[in-house]
């Protein structure tokens, strides 16, 4: 048995599709690639080292290595949420006014192992809107198409550390080429290269 494989537009990382129904893997074969149904668990150990997307013409949600180990180990994934602040919303920033030993510990041994991540900051947010909500806010210097990959590794590392903080965390990521701004320059660098 042979895998079919693709690369990613939007990234450029080589995937190995799965799907969750026989409708959408044949529409996605086109006659051309033979269907083959089985349990997760064994796609996961026949494919390990090797990236998957699920549904990659609906929900294209990309499970990576390391999430892959966790899952056949009964381990639970990290989880995550998307929200954006709005462009204009005032805020104090400065460095964090909580311990974050924890948190620095487990993302140095993440940003290591990781050749692409440049450097990390942390600072604390304190909103100035009607959210009024403090946080912690974590810049990861990235190349693009590593941004992710690095974002579901973090949150894996954070579940299976069982990272506790005081307060919530944000992240967010520029790319080596931008210039660094002041939510870097106000905050403390955690990680460099």
């Amino acid at each position: 048995m042979r895998f079919i494989q693709f690369v990613r537009p939007d990234n450029g990382q080589t995937v190995l599709p799965f799907f969750s129904d026989r409708e959408q893997s044949e529409a996605a074969g086109d006659k051309t690639a033979l269907t083959v149904a089985m349990s997760g668990r064994n796609l996961f150990k026949l494919t390990r080292g090797a990236t998957l997307m699920l549904n990659p013409n609906l929900d294209k949600v990309a499970l990576y290595p390391s999430e892959i180990a966790a899952l056949l180990e009964g381990k639970a994934l990290g989880f995550f949420t998307k929200d954006q602040m709005a462009e204009g919303t005032e805020a104090l920033i400065g460095p964090p006014s909580v311990s974050t030993a924890g948190l620095n510990t487990v993302l140095r041994s993440l940003f290591e192992r990781e050749a692409t991540v440049r450097a990390a900051f942390l600072v604390e947010v304190h909103r100035q809107d009607q959210r009024a909500e403090v946080l912690l806010l974590l810049t990861v210097i990235v190349a693009q198409a590593q941004q992710e990959r690095i974002l579901q590794l973090a949150t894996l590392a954070f579940k299976t550390e069982k990272l506790e903080l005081d307060l919530p965390l944000c992240m967010r990521f520029l790319t080596p080429d931008t210039p660094l701004d002041d939510l870097c320059n106000s905050g403390v660098q955690i990680f460099g290269t």
